[in-house]
């Protein structure tokens, strides 16, 4: 057969079970296969013995089969599976985030034949003719693999065009796990049959420690709307959909566009944006379409670090805009991150004593404050490089870094005062 299987593998933990959310990535990969012929085979699995065995069963007599891989705990599942395929002859290779990011790093592991970094659209019909003998390597753009004991890296295909973006078959895989989820008592929870959805690829904000810097360029494409409705519909129809967390990096950067998806539905929903986007209008916008919470990256409560991250916020506006949300009556999560390259334990005592006094609100959810991690390729890297920090030097010690490591793992440099406050506030 020439089949190519892509492959979403998740650690067997409690919150994998309680999160499970749609693999977007490896869908938009299918696409581009789908619109040109290729079978495909998606499959979305915890890692237990029973589904490797599957896993290996569908994955015979593939061309090759691709791996999602995003830097997290995710990469220890990833590398054995990886492993498992590759000794029964499967040509392996790795996409995502972190084959991006890190190609030579991804290619130290003999179970990875190749790396396809950026886009599937730029590069996933090639990489199959590549496979099929009828182009050249050359020929592929962001293909990296091993030539003769020599690793040939190339960079990063251009972000891809609105009129060529793929789109999401969720016809190929069960959308029923993603929806029958334990009820969860927690602050601004939203029953029902809530699914993550996305409508839109990257963000043009230029966060120093964001990985869309790199990866996106900071660029920003919106999923042609009908592509957008008829995917919605099809979710609702077969599997009784009643709300959306929508996942966009950025959906709001065209507000016509996400007004029209949000407002053709006014179902439950959980809508990612900026913190300068909220004023009275569009919180009563929000709750006259159903909106049930804002999600908004803040990230920090110092002035200093909100500037150095490009925030464009101050947390003056936060206070501000988060009182007018309570007397409004919109729930909100906020996210806010800690250790920092450059933060000093004054900029840390100003986010741990803001997460503090908004934990307070009966509106607001915080999300954190957890630690940074670092994308090779931002601002916050190299600075984060120049204070002594020693990069990992393989996926086994990358796998330890997503926003939930604990501190003591992270290997920041870090002053007797950090220590203190982070005592201090119970995060040690």
């Amino acid at each position: 057969m020439n089949h190519i299987v892509l492959v979403n593998i998740e650690n067997n933990t409690e919150k994998v079970h309680r999160q499970f959310s749609p693999p977007f990535g490896i869908l938009i990969a299918a696409s581009v296969l789908q619109r040109n012929n290729v079978e495909v085979i998606v499959r979305h699995i915890v890692n237990t013995k029973e589904n490797l065995k599957e896993l290996l069963k569908v994955c015979e007599g593939a061309i090759a089969v691709g791996f999602s891989v995003m830097t997290s705990p995710n990469l220890l599942s990833v590398i054995e599976a990886s492993k498992l395929l590759h000794n029964q002859g499967i040509f392996v290779y790795w996409a995502g985030t972190h084959a991006t990011l890190l190609p030579k790093i991804s290619l130290q592991d003999s179970c990875v034949d190749a790396v396809l970094r950026g886009e599937a659209e730029q590069n996933l019909y090639e990489f199959y003719l590549w496979r099929q003998g009828k182009i050249s390597a050359d020929a592929v753009p962001g293909l990296c693999y091993i030539d003769n004991g020599e690793i040939r890296i190339s960079p990063i295909p251009a972000v891809t065009m609105p009129d060529t973006l793929g789109y999401h078959p969720f016809d190929l895989l069960d959308m029923n796990k993603y929806l029958d989820k334990p009820i969860q008592k927690r602050k601004n929870y939203i029953p029902g049959k809530i699914l993550p959805f996305m409508t839109s690829k990257g963000c043009v904000k230029r966060c120093a420690f964001c990985y869309n810097t790199v990866v996106n360029r900071s660029k920003w494409r919106g999923y042609p709307l009908h592509n957008v409705y008829k995917e919605m519909d099809y979710l609702i129809d077969n599997y009784g959909v009643t709300g959306w967390m929508f996942y966009d990096d950025n959906i709001f950067v065209d507000p016509t566009r996400a007004w029209s998806i949000i407002e053709k539905y006014k179902m439950p929903t959980s809508v990612e944006l900026d913190l300068m986007r909220v004023d009275e209008a569009l919180i009563e916008r929000a709750l006259s379409s159903n909106v049930a919470k804002l999600y908004i990256g803040i990230e920090s409560g110092s002035d200093k670090m909100l500037r150095k991250m490009h925030k464009g916020i101050t947390r003056a506006k936060v206070i501000e805009k988060m009182q007018m949300c309570q007397q409004m009556g919109i729930h909100v999560d906020l996210s806010f991150m800690m250790l920092l390259p450059g933060e000093s334990p004054e900029d840390l005592e100003l986010t741990l004593s803001l997460v503090k006094e908004l934990y307070e609100y009966d509106n607001i959810k915080i999300d954190g404050p957890k630690c940074y991690n670092p994308y090779p390729g931002t601002e916050f890297f190299d600075e984060l490089l120049a204070s002594g920090w020693k990069e990992p030097t393989s996926n086994e010690e990358w796998a330890k870094y997503n926003r939930n490591i604990a501190v003591g793992e992270t290997g920041f440099n870090l002053s007797e005062e950090h220590i203190r406050l982070l005592e201090d506030y119970h995060l040690l």
